[in-house]
């Protein structure tokens, strides 16, 4: 096992989520680490054009005009709130990507990393999950590929974007890979969780991050066979407490996700609640963060 070193060896990029539209969150998290570059990851749905999707496009749009060798990276539903596969493959929801792209394009995030329909293998994600009809997302997936690729100014890159382990129908990466054409990059979601093993230890929680189907080393093949350049583009730490039995606070997992980051395209800390805490709730972890990944 390699062991941590002394202070930032990770030549990646280093990004952070911490929350819709948290700009100023993304600056402090920088200042904090003492970093040049941060870069910064946030949601938008197709559905909210109207609203939401216009505050946040301009506040994150001028985030990144504020600084040099920024990037954005964007979350992106494959089909919009209350979607199903079989309007968005009849064209139905065509016009509210052309207008999410339009809308990236004018607020200069025209050559954002786009991490269109994440975590497709995970049964609960949202309407786009391609669990119970692997065809349907492979199929969408490319319909809003070749969309926001033909609107002008539009310089995106896409990231398939998977979680660890399999479900329902989704037995491999294979198995939602729309095909090398319409994807840049491969993405690979990481908390440090093994569903209701309890007693498990750092290591073997890490060991099973590892070896599970669709865990680390198929991920780390799979990037190799299609060529493509990896991301970690969600990680974080997980308390206890609950069915994901989480590791709480452990530097381990921290020294873990260092050493296999180091060659990503880029990776993002996930440093928002969505259960399982920020990393404000584990002192230990945060110091180790800090020693990894600091200037």
């Amino acid at each position: 096992m390699a062991m941590p070193s002394e202070g930032a060896d990770v030549p990646s990029r280093l990004g952070v989520y911490a929350g819709p539209g948290k700009t100023d969150a993304v600056n402090d998290s920088r200042t904090w680490l003492g970093r040049s570059q941060m870069d910064a990851t946030d949601y938008l749905d197709p559905s909210e054009n109207d609203g939401w999707n216009q505050y946040a496009a301009k506040y994150w749009g001028d985030w990144k005009k504020a600084g040099d060798g920024r990037q954005f990276v964007l979350g992106l539903p494959m089909l919009p709130k209350g979607g199903n596969f079989r309007d968005g493959l009849a064209g139905k929801y065509d016009s509210q990507f052309r207008d999410l792209a339009d809308l990236l394009v004018r607020n200069g995030l025209a050559d954002s990393v786009v991490r269109l329909g994440y975590e497709g293998n995970n049964k609960t994600i949202g309407a786009w999950q391609g669990t119970d009809d692997p065809a349907a997302y492979r199929e969408m997936f490319r319909r809003v590929v070749t969309l926001l690729r033909a609107q002008t100014g539009t310089h995106f890159r896409f990231d398939y974007n998977m979680a660890v382990g399999t479900s329902g129908k989704v037995t491999s990466f294979e198995t939602l890979y729309p095909g090398d054409s319409y994807v840049d990059i491969v993405g690979l979601n990481i908390y440090d969780v093994w569903w209701e093993h309890p007693d498990a230890t750092p290591a073997q929680r890490w060991d099973h991050t590892l070896t599970t189907p669709m865990g680390v080393k198929e991920f780390k093949k799979f990037a190799a066979t299609h060529t493509k350049p990896k991301s970690y583009p969600e990680w974080g730490l997980y308390g206890r407490g609950d069915a994901y039995m989480g590791g709480g606070d452990s530097p381990y997992f921290i020294d873990r996700m260092a050493d296999l980051v180091k060659d990503s395209a880029y990776q993002a800390y996930f440093d928002f609640d969505w259960g399982g805490g920020t990393l404000d709730d584990y002192p230990k972890g945060k110091a180790r963060y800090r020693l990894r990944f600091g200037g």
